[in-house]
């Protein structure tokens, strides 16, 4: 099934409470090593795939489920092309979550705690799958209505699905994860640990022991992207968080390692869609 499609950096609108999709299809384009600002659960269907979390490794299979926390980066890399991709995941924003909590059931701590420790892998058996596939068939169909009463309808059916989702995930533990390359998981803590500050690739040769043109090679293969823009996308989702903590933007540039706002907005604009102001007055609303 197609659904509705936002291609900004695999990035959901701003303001929007949730996004979800479902596609089976055998062209398939790359993506790239990437994050979000908010919760993305993703469930394996079927296909030949190798999906990669921070540095750590999964070759799923059918009822496999990847809960990806604000922040976190990941990529799909398809290993065969001749057999269908099919998926659905939908994206949850901060905001939805809490809405939705009650008293007895916190959503985004239970999240939390899901993922603790750097667990992000977890399954559900065919029967659950075929259920969940269903009620969210159900939400996709759904959002083709712009009346507002079926607006608000459909919000109910999201917070349906989602909760429906974690109780069947949480009666089971998480999946164990493998380390794909000692290397590049190490050299992808280390830029994350130190993000905000400068990152020179003169020492990175020292910590890791390799010349810095095997980094560099290393990781484009291992993420698909450069080390230059994966520690500008790590900037970048962390001054989304500042500013969503209420810091100003010229603030969060500073604390994120920008050496001035002019380069700050711009990459800030190139990969968030909008201006730093402009997403501080959204967050604000």
């Amino acid at each position: 099934m197609k659904a509705r499609v936002w291609d900004r950096f695999h990035q959901m609108p701003s303001g929007r409470e949730f996004e979800i999709y479902h596609y089976a299809e055998d062209v398939l384009q790359p993506v790239w090593y990437h994050a979000h600002p908010y919760y993305e659960i993703y469930f394996f269907v079927q296909g030949h795939n190798r999906i990669i979390v921070e540095g750590t490794d999964i070759q799923p299979q059918r009822g496999d489920v990847l809960i990806y926390p604000p922040g976190i980066m990941h990529r799909c890399i398809h290993l065969d092309t001749e057999i269908t991709y099919e998926r659905f995941y939908y994206y949850l924003s901060p905001e939805f979550l809490q809405a939705i909590s009650s008293v007895d059931f916190d959503i985004p701590q239970t999240l939390a705690q899901m993922t603790a420790d750097d667990h992000y892998y977890f399954h559900v058996d065919s029967a659950a799958l075929d259920q969940l596939i269903q009620k969210a068939d159900e939400v996709i169909a759904a959002s083709e209505s712009l009346l507002p009463a079926d607006k608000l309808m459909n919000r109910f059916r999201m917070g349906q699905l989602l909760v429906r989702s974690l109780t069947m995930l949480t009666t089971n533990e998480a999946m164990p994860q493998s380390e794909y390359s000692s290397r590049m998981s190490a050299l992808i803590h280390y830029i994350n640990q130190h993000a905000a500050e400068q990152v020179a690739l003169n020492q990175l040769e020292e910590i890791f022991y390799a010349s810095k043109y095997v980094l560099m090679k290393e990781f484009k293969e291992y993420t698909g992207i450069t080390i230059y823009q994966y520690l500008l996308i790590r900037r970048i989702l962390m001054a989304q968080e500042m500013i969503q903590q209420s810091m100003k933007p010229k603030e969060a540039a500073l604390h994120c390692g920008f050496q001035d706002y002019t380069s700050f907005y711009r990459a800030f604009k190139t990969r968030a869609g909008v201006s730093p102001e402009q997403y501080r007055k959204m967050i604000g609303k």
